[in-house]
């Protein structure tokens, strides 16, 4: 689906032009994408509805490059900008608050969306899912950011595969974006001891890598 925001984006900025950022909707009531080809034009007609459909979630969403250019954003995206809680903009690129929120995109992979609870102002949480959802002729990379309505835990998760409170702990550091050395600080024990914790996890879960707990943990995230 943003393969075709890509195609259409790439034209324009061959053409020098900035990329395409969805109206104010308080001030420009004709939220549309200008046409980007004749009515009759099947491929125009649908890259301009997709436009128009996604623009109008209540969710953030963004496509990047591997080195953070910001290609599209829907207008979720664009207030979320101005209000600086999460991230900013600058000169073209994706400036996230948070170190995770970048370390989440360059990990993103095809066929595999990865998720994190990443910390806002006054104590709010939100949820970032991030996508590798192009790779030819650029990596692009696919974010969506929700904020939760209080705390983001995994405990269903948890309690599901009946995980003990260390396994469960470290695991809802990880999904937070945390590696295992500083989690090893965080719980005052051994890196090994971590990863100890993190293979029987893993065994009871029936996960073998990283990527698969996260997509694994998506189904457990509560908006």
């Amino acid at each position: 689906m943003e393969q075709a925001f890509w195609q259409t984006g790439r034209a324009r900025r061959r053409a020098g032009e900035e990329a395409w950022v969805a109206p104010d909707r308080r001030t420009n009531p004709d939220r549309r994408r200008p046409p980007s080809g004749s009515p009759d034009d099947a491929d125009g007609q649908c890259n301009r509805a997709l436009a128009a459909w996604i623009d109008g979630e209540m969710r953030a969403r963004l496509l990047v490059t591997r080195a953070l250019d910001v290609v599209w954003m829907n207008e979720a995206a664009r207030i979320l900008r101005e209000d600086g809680e999460l991230f900013g903009v600058e000169g073209g690129r994706f400036a996230p608050q948070s170190r995770v929120l970048a370390r989440l995109a360059a990990q993103a992979r095809p066929g595999e969306a990865r998720c994190l609870a990443a910390p806002g102002a006054d104590g709010r949480t939100w949820v970032v899912w991030a996508r590798e959802v192009a790779t030819s002729p650029t990596s692009l990379i696919g974010l969506t950011l929700q904020r939760s309505g209080g705390e983001v835990r995994f405990q269903a998760l948890i309690e599901t595969h009946l995980l003990s409170p260390s396994e469960g702990r470290i695991v809802e550091m990880l999904l937070a974006g945390m590696e295992t050395g500083r989690i090893a600080q965080t719980m005052d024990v051994s890196l090994e001891t971590v990863r100890s914790h993190l293979k029987r996890a893993y065994q009871k879960m029936g996960v073998r890598s990283r990527g698969e707990l996260f997509a694994q943990a998506l189904a457990f995230v509560g908006p």
